[in-house]
């Protein structure tokens, strides 16, 4: 069985509790184990749904206090309102809890990119396994100058795409960034593509222009190769333009 054993930096990483690793994204997460990445919305997710349930039991509890005595379109429009708001908002909890957008899974050996909204991250919508992915690539938008008078935007969009072999792009994690901090735009992506490319045995594609580098994680300086590091320094590789 794959194990996830990558290093991946703590600045981005969080630690949970249940022993999995967590790497906040763009309105959405990746959920690190031994097995699995799970890669799904954000846990502000959960308060729209949350909220459609209070408002439903809310009409409910009129419906019950009026006793008929409302003018019938009135009580025709809240019920309709009610027998939507409770089945969506219920998809919605499970959906924030308990589904993914996409799951890579060694022990099932697929990729799977699971349905949206109405969906709620629960029914497949594609299945790539293991053996039909060619690699995986980082893409970055925002770095070129030609399209604000000779200068660059001021935002980075990081983005990880699974390309399969027969050349299909599916995208795996999106992180937006303000052009300042596109080093940690790009630590974020790569920490989770590493830990994708852990299970799969993937190949992770950077972006022109940009080079893997050894930094200190104390001082999150540059680590130079022809120094010897004492033996209390933590190591590991980051993404930097070159």
């Amino acid at each position: 069985m794959v194990m996830v054993d990558v290093p991946l930096p703590n600045h981005v990483v969080i630690r949970r509790r249940d022993g999995r690793r967590e790497v906040l994204l763009h309105r959405s997460l990746a959920l690190i184990s031994e097995t699995k990445v799970e890669i799904k919305a954000a846990r502000g997710a959960l308060l729209l749904p949350l909220f459609g349930l209070v408002l439903a039991g809310g009409a409910s509890t009129w419906l019950i206090l009026q006793q008929g005595s409302a003018p019938l379109w009135l009580l025709v429009v809240v019920l309709v309102l009610c027998l939507f708001l409770v089945p969506v908002s219920m998809m919605g909890v499970v959906g924030a809890v308990a589904g993914a957008d996409v799951v890579v899974d060694a022990t099932k050996g697929s990729a799977t990119w699971q349905q949206g909204y109405l969906g709620m991250g629960i029914g497949t919508r594609e299945l790539v396994p293991f053996a039909k992915i060619d690699h995986l690539e980082l893409t970055v938008e925002g770095d070129e100058a030609d399209r604000w008078q000779g200068e660059s935007d001021a935002l980075r969009q990081f983005t990880l795409w699974l390309v399969k072999k027969s050349g299909k792009r599916l995208k795996l994690a999106h992180v937006p960034v303000p052009a300042y901090s596109q080093a940690d735009g790009m630590d974020r992506t790569l920490a989770v593509g590493h830990a994708v490319a852990a299970l799969t045995g993937a190949e992770v594609r950077l972006p022109a222009g940009w080079e893997l580098v050894e930094v200190d994680t104390e001082t999150m300086e540059p680590v130079v190769p022809a120094t010897p590091a004492p033996t209390a320094t933590r190591r590991r590789t980051r993404g930097r333009r070159a």
